[in-house]
């Protein structure tokens, strides 16, 4: 029970160390043989076929033609399977490699063991058209017949390459695509380029396989930088001059984080046109109405507010504007860029009517100040130089005269030489402090009495 025991713990061991493995840990083994990879290498290989049908075909099995191991994949472009299949006519074929997967490819150059393996994405044996031999040398002659080069004789005795067009770019866009089928959060481009990028996931992947074919379509990716319209605040009415605030609201759909730095609304219709609401106070620039008003991450609103400038214009007339989301250095996104449009109708400004004249009020003549409390002035009086003659029987009424004929007050018969009615009449101002202050001498005399 103990060694059954021991033994089952032993084999679960041994397999989680196998699905742990990546393609690197195959390689550090350097060993030149693709021993390890084969459950990726497998997927690698049904995901190419659905990927580019009719490009590859099967060369086995088929008279004279003999795998040396169960990993060697037999496919080959119909090209170079027919010109295999020629020779294996005359001469019987022992094939040690043919179709490799990048997978393949990358244990066996990083291997070191393998000689002159190339670099992953750029050997033939990728693009379906090279084939290495284990009876080289005994079918030599059949090759060439059959129109396949033998390459790098003394360096790479068993390596033939047979007719056909260069494919190794659909070898790395094949796992490009198995990549990001299986790795949504991580994807990469599938662009046949082999770089560092690249490079790195085919390191990083599991060699039993990932688990999901690359078939499977892949699930949507979500870019760092995505929004969507929420609402849309500007004025529809303004007077040239005015500076009224307007704003813009989006939900960040991205997984990127909008900073208060870079992430900033610019001008559309065309892109970074200066704006025709440009305010040279308040604008990032001539192009940029303003940043996001705080960091605003994935699933949040951001607000974007700004100054609309409104220009001068002669006659109403409606001025629009259009916007849309950048993060400066990296890419315009979010919405269409006539999705956020301020259309305002602008009215001129008001024309300057004119303010009245407000000065002081002419008093004019003797009958626009005085009242029915006073009669008479007496220029003798010893108490403040007046006299009072009493109340006047009869007041003085302007009916709207000059105080010309109809002045009852005429002339005076003593002392004061200032005739008021007739002749001429000091200024409006002064007029109104003499006559104020009669009235209050009068007044003042008239209550001692």
């Amino acid at each position: 029970m103990r060694r059954s025991a021991a033994l089952t713990l032993t084999l679960l061991a041994a397999a989680s160390a196998a699905s742990a493995q990546t393609v690197a840990t195959v390689a550090a083994r350097r060993q030149c043989s693709t021993a390890g990879v084969e459950g990726l290498s497998r997927q690698l290989v049904e995901t190419q076929i659905c990927r580019f049908p009719g490009v590859f075909v099967n060369a086995a099995p088929h008279p004279g033609i003999n795998l040396s191991s169960s990993r060697v994949f037999s496919l080959a472009q119909a090209s170079a399977r027919d010109a295999l299949w020629a020779a294996a006519r005359t001469t019987p074929l022992t094939v040690n490699s043919m179709f490799r997967t990048l997978a393949d490819q990358y244990v066996l150059h990083h291997s070191g063991a393998c000689g002159l393996a190339a670099t992953p994405g750029g050997s033939n044996h990728e693009t379906g058209i090279a084939v290495d031999l284990q009876n080289w040398s005994a079918a030599l002659r059949a090759m060439g017949n059959a129109g396949c080069r033998h390459p790098y004789p003394g360096r790479d005795d068993v390596h033939f390459d047979c007719p056909g067009s260069d494919r190794r770019a659909d070898s790395v866009r094949t796992f490009q695509r198995l990549w990001n089928v299986n790795n949504a959060g991580d994807p990469i481009d599938e662009d046949g380029a082999y770089g560092p990028m690249t490079a790195a996931r085919v390191a990083r992947s599991p060699a039993g396989g990932f688990a999901r074919n690359g078939c499977a379509p892949a699930p949507p990716v979500t870019p760092a930088y995505a929004a969507t319209l929420v609402t849309v605040s500007c004025p529809r009415e303004a007077t040239s001059g005015e500076r009224p605030v307007a704003y813009v609201e989006y939900r960040n759909t991205g997984t990127a984080t909008w900073d208060t730095a870079r992430t900033r609304l610019g001008t559309t219709g065309p892109r970074d046109h200066r704006g025709v609401f440009y305010d040279a106070v308040t604008w990032v620039s001539a192009t940029r109405p303003s940043n996001v008003d705080r960091a605003t991450a994935n699933g949040a609103a951001g607000r974007f507010s700004f100054v609309l400038a409104i220009p001068e214009v002669s006659a109403d007339t409606t001025l629009s504007e259009t916007y849309g989301l950048v993060q400066e250095g990296v890419t315009w996104f979010g919405p269409a860029d006539d999705a956020v449009r301020c259309a305002v109708r602008v009215h001129p400004r008001a024309s300057d009517a004119g303010t009245p004249d407000v000065g002081v009020a002419d008093v004019g003549s003797t009958e626009d100040a005085m009242t029915d409390d006073v009669a008479m002035v007496d220029a003798g009086s010893d108490d403040a130089g007046w006299t009072d003659a009493g109340p006047a029987e009869e007041g003085y009424v302007n009916e709207g005269g000059d105080g010309g004929d109809a002045d009852p007050m005429g002339d005076m018969d003593a002392g004061c030489q200032c005739h008021i009615g007739t002749a001429a009449k000091p200024p409006g101002g002064a007029l109104a402090l003499l006559i104020g202050a009669l009235v209050l001498a009068w007044r003042k005399r008239r209550e001692r009495a």
